[in-house]
Formats: structure tokens, C-alpha cells, sequence
């Protein structure tokens, strides 16, 4: 028995040791499994030697794993993986799938026998959860179609590891005893199952109630872990994996509406636990391993990297998505996950890998997430470099998009103004939530637009609605000019992935130089980049959500309507530019720009029941009452820049002013006042 006192002591250096390194490995914006795996291999018994495997640490790593997968359990939302299904459950099978059948080819070359390729085949198939999410929230591509695809993907993986937990283990006898052992495995499973399904719709809700009817959060967090860890160790005594039952009692109570709570409560214990799981696996990490069969480890880590690669993107690439998109989910998966580990551990443990290759495994793997977060930040530029390189390929990529759209967007579209007469319209690029709500408003208005969007359903929800959707990528120049890019007055740029934002910008202001391009941005550092690749303005969506927060608490502080619209006009105005367009120069910085911060322009409507409405602009007095000038005046679509003091203002005319905030808000009041008569 393990020492209380040494216990201990264990315990606190590797907690002191992970949370330096976890501190070093935020300021890098990497994710804290990056952080335990480094702790891991400095601790480990082959680095620095303070720590060596022991039941102690191996305890409370499978505590972490247990952990893991009860929250995975708790978390699943079925109505979320069946949207996604398509790319979740057809992509992720293909991707497990032709994993599975590189590494069966490789028997001849390699020698092993037949479970041990398919062993290995599973646990190179698997990918990181929490490496890949926290990369791509990171960086701002999880509400990509890329992101989607890898997160559909990322799901399905997880599900996988049950069905693999059950047929490892009896993979490795004779093949009449692995029947018998895999009919065995499988019968106690369907007996778990039914103890699931029964639990989870007669007894769990009311137990739970009863629970919470206490109200005492003590009680509710030890019946969590009680249930977590008990339908694990019924589990283990039925001959399955503690994990498989944490899984199961996760899915019990997910179904519940006590499930947040408890995830939750969970939390905290599953992410320290959990992060000792991935200490324990870098202490795995041999340097003379590593070393002296330098060549296999870099050649399991360009098969993790390479080959999984090119499989996900063959995988993706089935259901017509384009190139780029394809390479960049496999770039985002390019890498082994945290049940890999687990799954190398139970296939030590059932013979199927030598000492040798389970160490080579985890130097590669130990690599491979190391490299992860640096792979999937780069994921749209070597994606679209990959896809550009490929020359002859993509014109029939194109083709083979356009026969996909005749065949599976069955519903019609009828481009305005027949298609190709278009002009002087508005194209949004990228359909989705941003972009149908800017096609709504354009269809309101009778705006004609034509909207470019890469997810079939997307498409078909739009032309549901009736709005002008084409399928199709936006990094295509053929489909950019399908759309009229070159006759078009408008671009909306709402593609959530900024280097395919940057390639289409680019594209678009060569075809027209007079296109004025509005772009969705998500970064102060990405401001300066759209502009000089030609976009006239940018969006920025975390500064419009702070805009709306400011906005409703003055609301609830009962601050006046025109104060509040001067305050966020002020904001306004110190965030974006005026006047920052692709033919001038940077604005200085200094005097210059603090005189422009205070500087607003604005379009203002001039209703039927306005003073001024008849009255000449030297009548109106717009000028003389609030300082703000009139730059032009807009009726019936035609436009009178700078109109002289004889103009005459009518109603349903649009003026352009000018002025400090506090000005325009004064003339915005001169002509609409709140007392004036409505129409």
C-alpha cells in the first residue's frame, strides 16, 4: 500500500510542475492537454525522473478517463448530432472506416498479425475532442463549414470508442475464441444497455427528484459520482471496461433535466482528473525510444499527419464538398485523440502490441498533439495552398459541384432579373445566420441579391424561404462571376473563416473596382489585412455585441433616448474609421484621428409629417440650427451631391449629414421631431 505521506507529496509536485507549465501554455494559446502532456514528459520516469508509474498515479488516471466519458454521456445532444448527421455519421464512417483498411495494407509490408493492425487501425482513427475544439474556438473557425464538418466528425469518433472498447479485448486469441469471447462481450453489453435504457426511463427521473427535492447540493454531487462510478464498476464486473459503464451511466442521466447541474458539479473533478490521465501518458514518453528508432516515430508521425490527412479529406471529399474544405477538416484531424491512449493501454494489456511498438506509439502520439493546435491555426492557408496546387483538378471539382447541386438541391432557384442581366445587385457570400438575416431584410426592401452558400441544407432552407441561394465554394472564381460579382454594387463578405474571407475579397476587387465589399470580421488583428486586400469596411462582431450590451444597460439605467444614441455614436465613431477606404492612405495617428472620432455621417429620412418637407434648404435652416451640413440629397434613386440653398427638400427624400455626433443627432431631431403629427 502506497504511503499517505508520499502519496501526497507525489501528488503535489505534479500538480506544482502541471499548473507552471499550464501557465506557460495559455500565454501560448495552447490547449492545457498540450500543457499535461509536457508536465508528463518532464516528470516522467525517462526525462527528469521525479516520478515513475505507479498504482497511485495509474489510479487516479483511470479516475480521469472514467470521468471523461460519463461527461461525454452527459453532454451528447442527439438532436444536434442528428442535424449534422450527414457529415457526422457518413463522414466519420467512411473517415474509421478506410483508417481501418490503410492499416490492414499495411500487414505485408509490416508483418503483424491481423488484430494487431486492426488495434492499431482503431487507435490511429481516433482524433483529440479537446485539443481540436479549443483550436478552433481559439481561432474562430468552429462556425465554419469546416468546423462543423470536424466537430460532426469529432462526435462520431467519440461514439466509436465504445464499440472498440468492447472488441479489443477479445481480439487477441484463436479465431474460434475470439467468436466466443466477442458473442460473450457483446451479450453483456446488450444487458448493460437494457439496465440503461430501463434506468434512464423508469427510475432515474423520479430517484432524481426525490434527490433533488432535499436541496442540499452535497447530497446531489455524491449521488452523481456514486452513479458515475457505480454503473463503472458493475460494468468492470461483467467483464466490460469501467469506461464503457461511466459512458452508459452518462447517457442515463443526460436524458434527465438535472443533467446541466450535474455536468456542472462534475466539471471541476473531471478536468483535474483528467488532466492526470495525460501526465500519466507523457510519463509513457521514452527520449531513448524516440531516439534510437527515430525513423519509425517519424514515420508513424507523417502517417498520423499525412495519411490521416488525405483519408478525412477523401472522406469528406465523397459528399461533394469542395477541396479546400475536405483538406482542411483532415488538417484539423491530423492527429490521435485521448482514447487513443486508452485504447494502446487495453491493447498492451490483450497482447496486441509489443513494448516496442507501444512505445514508438506514444512518441508519435505525444508529437502529433503537440503539433495539433499549430496544424489546425494553419488549416486555411495550407488547405487553400494544398487545393491551389492541384492545377487541373479543381475545374472538375467544379463540375462535379454543379452536377451535385442539379441532382441533390432539388428545389429551384430563379436568379432576379434572369441571372444573367443581373447588375447593380448585392451578393452575399456565406448563408448563415449572418446572411439569411441580411436576405430577409434585402428581400423585404426589394433589394435584388444573389447569395453564395457552401452547405447543401443551408442552401435548401434558403430557397425554401425564397431567397436567390446558389450552391457552391466562394473561393471559385467561375461561381464568383455566376453570382455577378463583376456587375454587382455590393459584396457582403459573411464567411466565418478569414483567410477564405481575405482569397475572396481579393477575387472580388479584381473583377470590379468599384464594388464596395462590407466583411465580417472577428479580430482587431484581422482589421488592418481585409482593408488591404480591398474590403471598404469591416464588421467587427465581438465590438457590435459590446454595442448591444452597452445599449441595453442604459436602456434599464433610464438614460434618454438621445443621450443614449450620442454615447453609442461616440463608441461608434472611436472603433471604426471614417472614411478608410482601399484608394487612401492609413489615417495618422494623433490629432487627425481624434478630429475624425468625433466626426459622424449620417442618412436621414425626411417623413411626410417633417417641417422642413417643401421648404428650401435655406429655409430649413439645417445649417444654421445645429451646425451639421447637407452633403447630398437621394430621391427616387438618383443622387444630388452638395444641392444648392434654393434645393427643395420634399418628402420621402433622403439627405446625407454631416457633423459631430451631438450635430447630427440635433438635425435628426430638427427634421423629425417627436412631437410632429404622423402621416
Amino acid at each position: 500500500m502506497t504511503d499517505p505521506v508520499d502519496f501526497i507529496g507525489l501528488l503535489v509536485v505534479l500538480l506544482a510542475v502541471a499548473s507552471a507549465v499550464l501557465l506557460v501554455v495559455s500565454r501560448l494559446r495552447l490547449p492545457p492537454v498540450v500543457g499535461y502532456l509536457v508536465s508528463g514528459v518532464l516528470l516522467g520516469p525517462h526525462v527528469l525522473g521525479h516520478l515513475s508509474e505507479s498504482n497511485a498515479i495509474s489510479s487516479l488516471a483511470e479516475i480521469g478517463v472514467l470521468l471523461l466519458m460519463f461527461t461525454i454521456g452527459l453532454e451528447f445532444d442527439t438532436q444536434y448530432f442528428l442535424r449534422i448527421r450527414r457529415a457526422a455519421i457518413g463522414g466519420g464512417t467512411l473517415q474509421i472506416g478506410l483508417t481501418l483498411l490503410v492499416a490492414l495494407a499495411m500487414v505485408p509490408l509490416l508483418g503483424w498479425p491481423l488484430p494487431t493492425a486492426l488495434a492499431f487501425g482503431c487507435v490511429l482513427a481516433l482524433s483529440s475532442t479537446a485539443v481540436v475544439l479549443k483550436s478552433l474556438m481559439d481561432h474562430g473557425l468552429l462556425d465554419s463549414l469546416a468546423g462543423r464538418i470536424s466537430l460532426g466528425i469529432l462526435i462520431f469518433q467519440d461514439l466509436s470508442v465504445v464499440p472498440m472498447m468492447i472488441l479489443l479485448p477479445v481480439s487477441g486469441g484463436s479465431a474460434e475464441t475470439m467468436v466466443l469471447d466477442l458473442v460473450g462481450a457483446l451479450a453483456r453489453a446488450g444487458f448493460l444497455l437494457g439496465i440503461t435504457l430501463l434506468l434512464s426511463r423508469r427510475v432515474m427521473p423520479r430517484f432524481l427528484h426525490l434527490v433533488s427535492a432535499a436541496r442540499n447540493q452535497e447530497m446531489f454531487l455524491l449521488v452523481t459520482l456514486t452513479l458515475c462510478l457505480g454503473m463503472a464498476w458493475v460494468s468492470h464486473l461483467l467483464g466490460v471496461s469501467y469506461a464503457l459503464g461511466a459512458f452508459l451511466a452518462g447517457l442515463i442521466l443526460g436524458g434527465t433535466d438535472y443533467a446541466h447541474q450535474m455536468s456542472a458539479n462534475i466539471l471541476p473533478f473531471r478536468d483535474v482528473f483528467a488532466g492526470v490521465f495525460f501526465i500519466a501518458m507523457g510519463m509513457l514518453f521514452d527520449p531513448r525510444v524516440a531516439l534510437s528508432s527515430w525513423w519509425q516515430v517519424l514515420a508513424l508521425l507523417g502517417a498520423i499527419i499525412v495519411g490521416k490527412t488525405l483519408v478525412t479529406a477523401l472522406s469528406v471529399a465523397v459528399f461533394r464538398f469542395p477541396l479546400s474544405v475536405g483538406l482542411q477538416v483532415g488538417l484539423n484531424l491530423a492527429q490521435v485523440g485521448e482514447f487513443s491512449f486508452l485504447l494502446a493501454l487495453m491493447a498492451r494489456g490483450a497482447g496486441l502490441f509489443s513494448e516496442e511498438i507501444y512505445k514508438i506509439f506514444i512518441a508519435a502520439a505525444v508529437a502529433s498533439m503537440l503539433l495539433a493546435p499549430l496544424l489546425t491555426r494553419w488549416s486555411p492557408v495550407l488547405a487553400s495552398a494544398l487545393s491551389r496546387s492541384t492545377g487541373g483538378l479543381l475545374p472538375a471539382w467544379e463540375r462535379l459541384a454543379r452536377r451535385y447541386e442539379r441532382s441533390v438541391l432539388d428545389i429551384p432557384v430563379a436568379l432576379p432579373q434572369g441571372g444573367e442581366a443581373l447588375a447593380r445587385h448585392v451578393v452575399v457570400l456565406g448563408y448563415g445566420t449572418v446572411g439569411r438575416a441580411l436576405g430577409d431584410v434585402l428581400l423585404s426592401n426589394g433589394v435584388p441579391f444573389v447569395a453564395l452558400e457552401l452547405d447543401p441544407d443551408v442552401v435548401r432552407d434558403g430557397r425554401r424561404r425564397g431567397h436567390p441561394v446558389l450552391y457552391g465554394d466562394a473561393g471559385s472564381d467561375d461561381l464568383l462571376r455566376r453570382c455577378g460579382v463583376d456587375r454587382a454594387r455590393m459584396v457582403l463578405v459573411t464567411l466565418p473563416d478569414p483567410v477564405m474571407a481575405r482569397r475572396v475579397i481579393r477575387a472580388a476587387r479584381r473583377m470590379n473596382g468599384d464594388l464596395f465589399i462590407l466583411a465580417r470580421g472577428r479580430r482587431a488583428t484581422e482589421d488592418e489585412p481585409l482593408y488591404q486586400d480591398g474590403a471598404d469596411e469591416v464588421i467587427h462582431e465581438t465590438f457590435e455585441v459590446g454595442i448591444e450590451f452597452i445599449a441595453r444597460v442604459l436602456r434599464r439605467m433610464h438614460v434618454p433616448k438621445q443621450e443614449l444614441e450620442r454615447q453609442i455614436g461616440r463608441v461608434r465613431s472611436g472603433r471604426y474609421e471614417i472614411f478608410r477606404r482601399r484608394d487612401f492612405e492609413p489615417l495618422p495617428i494623433g490629432d487627425i484621428r481624434a478630429t475624425l472620432d468625433s466626426l459622424r455621417v449620417e442618412f436621414l429620412a425626411i417623413p411626410a409629417s417633417s417641417p422642413l418637407a417643401g421648404r428650401h434648404l435655406r429655409d430649413a435652416g439645417i445649417r444654421e440650427a445645429t451646425g451639421a451640413l447637407v452633403l447630398a440629397v437621394i430621391r427616387d434613386g438618383q443622387v444630388t451631391h452638395a444641392p444648392d440653398a434654393d434645393f427643395t427638400l420634399l418628402a420621402g427624400d433622403t439627405i446625407l449629414v454631416s457633423g459631430a455626433v451631438e450635430q447630427v443627432s440635433q438635425a435628426e431631431a430638427l427634421i423629425s421631431p417627436p412631437d410632429a403629427a404622423p402621416a
